[in-house]
């Protein structure tokens, strides 16, 4: 049904806007090792990673949707790469170097309230830096597969 075409796609663009402008925000600031930039950040957002993965979620709900309406064989060839791209990105999100960037952040956090060393801080972002750079990367290499995947269907 079309409805829920649109639906996907708003959802769809809606939440890689959020994920992506999110992501390359924090790698901006971890790159640089940017405190101030990271507490800002947290304390801004927030929440918003957790609404843009929802958005996420409700997106594959109506691609789903879509495809039960409107007679779209489930296996064809471009919906397989598109499951196989979606599970790629779930598990590039559930790295410890993307679980352990909240934290820091909070920590960045309290660092400006006075509550934790600007060092500590500062060593537990280059720790995870390197690995948060590429899974952004790669979540950005993902997405795009995704969208040429879904413009394109080439299977």
């Amino acid at each position: 049904m079309l409805i829920f075409k649109v639906l996907h796609v708003l959802s769809m663009f809606i939440a890689v806007t959020f994920l992506m402008g999110d992501a390359f925000f924090l790698a901006l600031a971890f790159w640089r090792r940017d405190l101030r930039a990271l507490a800002t950040f947290q304390r801004l957002v927030g929440a918003r990673p957790v609404i843009g993965s929802s958005i996420f979620l409700l997106g594959i709900v109506f691609g789903l949707l879509t495809a039960a309406t409107g007679d779209i064989d489930f296996f064809r060839g471009w919906l397989i790469a598109a499951y196989v791209l979606v599970a790629a990105a779930f598990l590039v999100n559930v790295t410890p170097f993307v679980q352990r960037m909240p934290k820091v952040a909070r920590e960045a956090l309290e660092v400006e309230a006075g509550g934790s060393s600007a060092e500590d801080v500062a060593r537990r972002m280059s720790s995870v830096r390197t690995g948060f750079l590429v899974s952004v990367a790669l979540n950005a290499a993902i997405f795009v597969a995704l969208i040429v995947d879904m413009v394109v269907k080439p299977f």
